[in-house]
């Protein structure tokens, strides 16, 4: 076999692989409708959230983060059957939503840190940096909280759209609490 020809055949299998990993990559993210997409409003990794908070000043929309490893299987299965609901995913057009695959490079690790994770997918409601509320997703037990009067106060409750709902709509009072009560605190008395 001539050197032309094993070029021309590598290349002819270089291109075929490509092509096939193209096609895979469309059917699972985009055919099967796992994860989260941006034509939803989603922003992404750690560009995405500062993207977010930016808008939520703006809008004064709270930002919906959402943390989770690439390769977990508990968050695909919490994209397909919670993040895509088309009832959860009409609540979930009151936030700037952003999600972040920790797991991507150091830097993402370093900014999931921040956040003192136990388990993945994780999600917080909050309307500043200074103030995450978390809703405290346990997917192991099917479990999530929901908070009361303060996050400290409020009990876990099996997961569905119903208590993600609760869970969701709790920590964002909160949060919208921690913001303003942190903006009070803040300013001088004229």
């Amino acid at each position: 076999m001539s050197f032309e020809l094993f070029k021309k055949a590598f290349f002819t299998m270089v291109l075929i692989a490509i092509g096939g990993a193209a096609l895979s990559y469309m059917f699972i993210y985009h055919v099967k409708g796992r994860g989260v997409s941006a034509k939803d409003g989603w922003m992404f990794d750690i560009a995405g959230y500062h993207q977010a908070t930016r808008e939520s000043k703006l809008t004064n929309k709270p930002v919906f983060l959402y943390l989770r490893r690439q390769a977990c299987q508990r968050c695909i299965a919490f994209e397909q059957d919670y993040l895509n609901d088309p009832e959860l995913k009409r609540i979930l057009n009151e936030y700037v939503k952003v999600q972040v695959n920790i797991d991507t490079d150091r830097d993402h690790e370093r900014f999931a840190d921040q956040f003192n994770l136990n388990t993945y997918p994780s999600m917080f409601i909050m309307f500043d940096q200074e103030h995450p509320v978390s809703t405290y997703l346990v997917l192991e037990m099917a479990q999530i909280w929901v908070a009361r009067d303060t996050l400290k106060n409020g009990n876990f409750m099996p997961l569905s759209p119903t208590s993600f709902r609760l869970s969701v709509t709790h920590a964002t009072i909160l949060a919208r609490k921690a913001a303003s009560m942190d903006d009070s605190n803040s300013e001088t008395p004229p």
